[in-house]
């Protein structure tokens, strides 16, 4: 039946053995170090993984500040450049009515001036009508002769005509 030889199970133990230390030796050592070796350049790339992530949420949480920021300054330049404008429009408008409000008096000094140069007119024109009106009686009036040389000599120095 079954025959057990102590030598056989001896050998077989030592085969065993010695083929269990050489592919120790030469195959699972080396793939250990295989496998080590991965283990650390997988763990090397986890840790620098972490790292971009976490430089890239400290970037994207900067970047979204700066978008802040802008939103910010572009808020406050608009608000600036719209006070600058009021005020240019202020000073457009005061600068127009100023100039407006000037010609204005300009305008009331020349019709003042036209006004007082009618008057004058109008009182030397009502003054030679007078004063014709005045010569023409007198000398109706007066000696027929004599007094028509005296009448034209004043129409000569009024400035009227002979009639």
């Amino acid at each position: 039946m079954l025959n057990l030889n102590i030598w056989n199970v001896a050998f077989t133990v030592i085969n065993l053995l010695v083929l269990y230390l050489f592919m120790k030796h030469f195959l699972i050592g080396p793939v250990r170090s295989i496998l080590d070796e991965r283990k650390q350049m997988i763990e090397h790339d986890l840790d620098e993984a972490k790292n971009r992530e976490t430089e890239a949420r400290q970037m994207k949480e900067q970047y979204q500040a700066s978008i802040g920021n802008a939103d910010e300054e572009a808020s406050r330049i608009i608000e600036e450049a719209r006070n600058r404008a009021a005020a240019e429009y202020e000073k457009v408008l005061a600068q127009a009515r100023a100039d407006a409000a000037k010609k204005m008096e300009e305008a009331d000094r020349t019709i003042a001036l036209e006004r007082e140069k009618a008057m004058n007119d109008l009182k030397a024109g009502v003054a030679g009508l007078a004063m014709t009106a005045a010569a023409k009686l007198i000398s109706e009036q007066s000696a027929p002769d004599g007094d028509r040389n005296l009448y034209n000599r004043f129409l000569a120095e009024s400035g009227e005509g002979n009639d």
